[in-house]
């Protein structure tokens, strides 16, 4: 259809210039003084060049009129939400809260957006009073489990130091102590994204966990993780598969509220048991065993000597 209108037009132009051309009689006219013939195909040319720039010159300033006005706006738009924002947050400033689990201690809540953590002992969690904006970030130290509230329009973020765990809804376990070398993120329903400070997100589906090396943020993804097992400390279980010796005595020190240590060649044996209901005595004769040697008390402080696994 356009391809037509523009023959039309052209047509429509030529008929018009051949017309006043013909009415000029220019044919019969002779050259002028300086000796130059006119040249009518010449002129013609020019004519119809004339009366069709205009018209692309109209045309290609229109457009750029419009992108202007749409980037225009959108900038516009990007400075009145950010201005709107600051001056919301300055006028009903959100105060932040602070919850904490002792030593031999867990503390359930629940948070703002119906979100339920669960504080493992020797933990702290770092929160907003409610939840504003396109974004629910809380911050941890230490271990918890989450059952996020679904929200399709507000990502729940979790800091742990230079790494975020980011989900729209989802339960999973976190454990990143200050003192631990790293961060361990365990999902049990839904989808998880890990971000490392500088690596590439690592996306966690059921029973996969992702170990995160606080020294280089290295990032070592495992499947088939019994996370029941995992989780189970939230509900008073303590058990243990597989797990580095260093890693048991923490989880038993943020339980008992103790102090223990042990000798540099034990640091290579793992511990699988099931200390659920177990007296600490038990627990440290067992563990003792376990590792081919002896664990003595020197005042608060468990000592596990022995020559290792």
């Amino acid at each position: 259809m356009k391809k037509r209108n523009q023959a039309g037009d052209s047509s429509l132009q030529e008929k018009l210039v051949e017309k006043y051309f013909d009415g000029l009689n220019l044919d019969e006219q002779k050259a002028a003084d300086h000796g130059v013939a006119f040249e009518k195909d010449k002129v013609y040319s020019r004519i119809i060049a004339a009366i069709d720039e205009p018209v692309q010159q109209r045309v290609s300033s229109k457009k750029w009129m419009v992108a202007a006005s749409a980037i225009a706006i959108i900038g516009l738009s990007a400075i009145v939400y950010q201005f709107s924002s600051n001056i919301v947050n300055y006028l009903d400033p959100i105060k932040n809260k602070q919850l904490t689990a002792a030593n031999g201690q867990v503390v359930n809540y629940t948070l703002a957006d119906g979100t339920k953590v669960w504080l493992n002992g020797g933990s702290k969690l770092t929160y907003p009073a409610k939840f504003r904006g396109n974004l629910r970030e809380i911050t941890l130290e230490g271990e918890a489990f989450l059952e996020v509230a679904h929200n399709a329009e507000k990502s729940f973020i979790v800091h742990t130091g230079g790494i975020r765990t980011q989900v729209l809804g989802t339960s999973f376990n976190i454990k990143a102590y200050p003192e631990d070398a790293f961060v361990k993120v365990d999902v049990v329903t839904g989808k998880v994204g890990v971000i490392p400070a500088t690596a590439q997100t690592v996306f966690l589906t059921p029973a996969e966990e992702v170990f995160i090396n606080k020294k280089d943020n290295t990032a070592q993804k495992t499947t088939g993780v019994d996370v029941a097992m995992l989780t189970d400390w939230k509900d008073g279980g303590l058990v243990f598969k597989n797990m580095a010796l260093q890693e048991v005595l923490n989880a038993l020190q943020h339980r008992y509220n103790i102090q223990i240590k042990a000798d540099d060649n034990l640091a290579k044996c793992s511990i699988s048991a099931n200390f659920t209901n177990v007296s600490l005595q038990n627990i440290m004769v067992i563990i003792s065993k376990l590792v081919k040697g002896k664990v003595v008390q020197e005042g608060q402080v468990y000592h596990f000597k022995g020559k290792g696994c």
